[in-house]
């Protein structure tokens, strides 16, 4: 089970209130304001992502580049730059290799000076 900040498992708290208790996924799709008993599809992910991007103003060429796999790239390069250890930056990922790990962080503009 990972660890989260207390905001975090506060508003998981709140989505899981919201959310219901007929449905035994996390995260689910929701129809016309309602929680579907089934688990959000990678398509539904990327979708939520582009839109959330767009809706932010971001440049569309950088947008189409946005896949599900975006944030957690991100924050494992977030943890890196906040100075956070490869152990612990595996743990909060679930990364077992730190071969994988490395292929996450390769991109982060992190100043080891």
């Amino acid at each position: 089970m990972p660890f989260t900040s207390q905001s975090t498992a506060e508003l998981l708290q709140e989505w899981i209130k919201r959310r219901g208790s007929h449905t035994d996924w996390l995260f689910c799709p929701i129809y016309q304001g309602k929680a579907i008993d089934r688990c959000l599809e990678t398509t539904t992910v990327r979708r939520i992502i582009k839109d959330a991007a767009t809706k932010a103003g971001l440049d569309p060429s950088d947008i189409s580049a946005f896949s599900g796999h975006s944030m957690r790239v991100g924050a494992a390069q977030d943890l890196l730059k906040r100075g956070f250890d490869t152990a612990a930056i595996m743990r909060a990922g679930g990364w077992k290799s730190v071969n994988v790990l490395a292929r996450y962080l390769e991109q982060a503009e992190q100043n080891v000076w």
